[in-house]
């Protein structure tokens, strides 16, 4: 194991020659089929060249164009080989970030070409699937990711806690940047017959859409005036509820006020739905049967209620979560700060203003910025399960988000949902550093950067 241990161990004036193996095998592997189909009974194969140069293929006369993703590819293999040929040349700690970048590129390259290559086949070849040649390269471009991690710990450039963050920063990359690359979509007119790839660039006609409509004024009121009171209400709210559950005494008491106040956050929007159906309902509502002596009232067509509803249901789902958040920076308050005011003759409520608010300051400025950031997104469920979609209901029930998935029902064009969410997206992004620069011109140690 030692002597295995030695040969991989990267050391100075030692080339990586296992790396360079991988990598020579996998520029070999472009001679190899990357692509096979079937077509009258016989077996076509597609080498990683013919997306290299471009040419036509017999059995169906498949056009190959000139794929820039797999050139990339290659290029990034070749760029490994040499860095690991002429690793003595250079410092250890820099080689070995080079080979992460460019196996990096190898393994996005190779799950790009998975997602593409279907375009480059006529409509009616619908039986072909993908080379075992492409397969070698994904694994070798993994392959060599885990040796350049493993060069980079040995040189001391990641530690263990590293790799522990790693899963978390590979979704993060996969889940919340990887799509960062569909907002070209917002700039198209998508025609699903030629790909999106190849569908024509409308520059920002797709954004005339939110405020072409008489509509665009009452979903931006909207939008914004509900998420302000959210925000004002729903964190004066969790900080009352925390200071009181922070006074309890009883530890088993306070567990179960916690876990009370925090079920409605994990129950589905679906059925909180229902449950405000079965309060608010015009045949057998808890609440309109109650007031039913004295008057009438059919909740789902009166808008006037609504804003009062939702502030209402929003605060009660959410209040848990945020109360724990404040709870949990009460608790590192120090108590000797309570005993001295108390000492001093300060009664509850000036200890409430003059140590717990003031020590809550960086938890209350963190979590306001990250609330205005998403300020021009709306809770979707709230605003179209909850009303049941009831179409009196519309002039206060109607967002930015419901307004675009009512029209896509209509005009199924993603382009222009992908362009709510592109301006959506920049507006908080600028509300967020704007924000933030405000508390740091007022504040500047409790800014969050």
């Amino acid at each position: 194991m030692n002597k295995i241990r030695k040969k991989l161990l990267p050391t100075e004036g030692k080339p990586l020659l296992d790396t360079a193996i991988l990598g020579i095998i996998a520029a070999v592997m472009f001679f190899f089929p990357f692509v096979q189909y079937n077509y009258k009974k016989e077996i076509y194969s597609i080498p990683g060249t013919a997306f290299l140069t471009g040419t036509r293929v017999k059995g169906g006369t498949v056009e190959i164009p000139f794929t820039a993703i797999v050139v990339l590819t290659l290029a990034a293999i070749i760029a490994a080989i040499v860095v690991a040929v002429i690793f003595p040349m250079i410092k250890n700690k820099k080689a070995a970030s080079y080979l992460l970048a460019l196996s990096g590129i190898v393994m996005i390259g190779t799950v790009l070409f998975f997602k593409m290559q279907s375009k480059f086949f006529l409509k009616e070849l619908k039986n072909f699937h993908l080379g075992y040649a492409i397969w070698i390269v994904a694994v070798i471009g993994g392959l060599v990711v885990a040796r350049a991690l493993y060069t980079m710990y040995q040189n001391k450039i990641i530690s263990v806690l590293d790799f522990m963050i790693m899963p978390g920063c590979l979704y993060l990359l996969v889940n919340n940047y990887m799509p960062l690359l569909g907002i070209f979509i917002a700039f198209k007119k998508i025609d699903y017959s030629i790909g999106i790839w190849n569908s024509d660039w409308v520059g920002f006609d797709n954004f005339k859409y939110l405020f072409a409509s008489s509509d665009a004024w009452l979903i931006t009121r909207n939008t914004l005036l509900y998420n302000v009171a959210f925000i004002v209400i729903g964190n004066v709210a969790a900080i009352f509820v925390a200071i009181l559950l922070n006074d309890l005494v009883f530890s088993r008491l306070k567990k179960f006020y916690q876990t009370a106040i925090l079920l409605p956050q994990l129950i589905s929007i679906i059925i909180i739905s229902y449950v405000v159906y079965a309060f608010l309902s015009n045949e057998a509502g808890l609440i309109t049967r109650a007031i039913a002596e004295s008057k009438t009232i059919n909740f789902y067509q009166e808008p006037f209620y609504w804003p009062f509803i939702l502030i209402f249901i929003n605060v009660w789902k959410g209040l848990g979560y945020s109360t724990i958040i404040y709870l949990s920076s009460m608790v590192g308050i120090d108590r000797s700060l309570y005993e001295a005011a108390s000492i001093d003759g300060c009664n509850k409520l000036h200890q409430i203003f003059q140590i717990t608010l003031p020590s809550l300051k960086p938890t209350i400025i963190t979590l306001v910025i990250l609330s205005v950031g998403r300020i021009f997104f709306s809770d979707f469920g709230l605003f179209y399960q909850v009303p049941m979609n009831s179409g009196a209901l519309f002039s206060v029930t109607q967002t930015i988000d419901t307004y675009v998935y009512r029209s896509l029902l209509q005009l199924n064009n993603i382009s222009m949902s992908s362009a709510a969410s592109v301006y959506q997206s920049i507006v908080g992004f600028v509300l967020v550093i704007a924000t933030n620069a405000c508390v740091r011109k007022i504040d500047r140690e409790n800014a969050m950067f």
